[in-house]
């Protein structure tokens, strides 16, 4: 086991330095690029706090705390982006080409070989905007409890697992609807509901957005966890992001077993 794990560790951190070597390449496009992001992540929080400004509010939310969520999406969209979701493009362009033929033939899995060739430096640059909005909103709320802590970081860890869920869920749909270049738009209409406290909702949805559909374990959960208001029951929400990347995994490999190569 541990000699699998020096030998991934290995693999991603050569493909890591490849990447940065291109990156550095051009650099102009990638700090250009990474400004651009960062302009783009800071739209919603822009949006909050002018709704804050006018007079309306998010029912039982300060500005804060609802900026809170929003820097915990960030966050959470700036780590899963460059490590899971280039893994969605990679597969569109590959199979498109007719050339993911070539990673089948690779002495690794198949899953780790996509996730790897789609690493995106750029997007990196979702944990700045991310962390600076984060930062920012804590500093107006109460300092979380050391328990509040606990239960934030199994549930950002769960967050990270949604997200890797929907990674593999858009990529694998591409083995057989190659032409869907646009899934990333069912991603930002679905996990759009994740970005705004939980509580505008109605029970019902807020069932759906925990347990069926878990967005709602992006950004809400850790959030709730970090100001105090959830106990450790809150945790068991987490076991939903379980049976989610469960499914995303059993999904991909279905999937990838009906892929048909380029003479198919």
């Amino acid at each position: 086991m541990i000699a699998v794990i020096r030998s991934a560790a290995t693999c991603f951190w050569a493909v890591m330095r490849t990447k940065m070597a291109e990156q550095m390449a051009y650099r102009s496009h990638f700090v250009l690029s990474v400004i651009l992001l960062i302009a783009g992540d800071l739209v919603v929080p822009l949006i909050t706090l002018l709704v804050y400004r006018s007079g309306a509010t998010f029912a039982g939310w300060t500005l804060y705390e609802a900026l809170l969520v929003q820097a915990i999406f960030g966050l959470a969209k700036g780590i899963a982006f460059p490590l899971f979701f280039g893994m969605v493009n990679t597969t569109l362009g590959l199979v498109r080409e007719g050339t993911f033929d070539l990673l089948l033939l690779k002495p690794r899995s198949v899953l780790w070989m996509t996730m790897l060739r789609g690493l995106d430096l750029d997007d990196f640059g979702r944990l700045i905007s991310g962390g600076v909005l984060f930062g920012y909103a804590l500093s107006g709320v109460s300092a979380p409890s050391i328990t509040g802590w606990l239960q934030f970081a199994v549930l950002f860890a769960a967050s990270l697992a949604v997200l890797c869920t929907f990674a593999l869920l858009l990529s694998g749909l591409l083995f057989q609807w190659v032409g869907s270049s646009r899934v990333f738009d069912i991603f930002d209409s679905v996990t759009s509901f994740g970005m705004y406290p939980g509580t505008i909702y109605s029970k019902a949805v807020q069932q759906l957005l925990t347990y069926v559909i878990p967005v709602g374990l992006i950004a809400n959960m850790p959030a709730v966890a970090l100001l105090g208001r959830g106990g450790w029951e809150t945790l068991g929400a987490a076991g939903a992001s379980v049976v989610f990347l469960a499914l995303g995994l059993w999904f991909w490999h279905a999937m990838l077993g009906r892929y048909t190569s380029a003479g198919g």
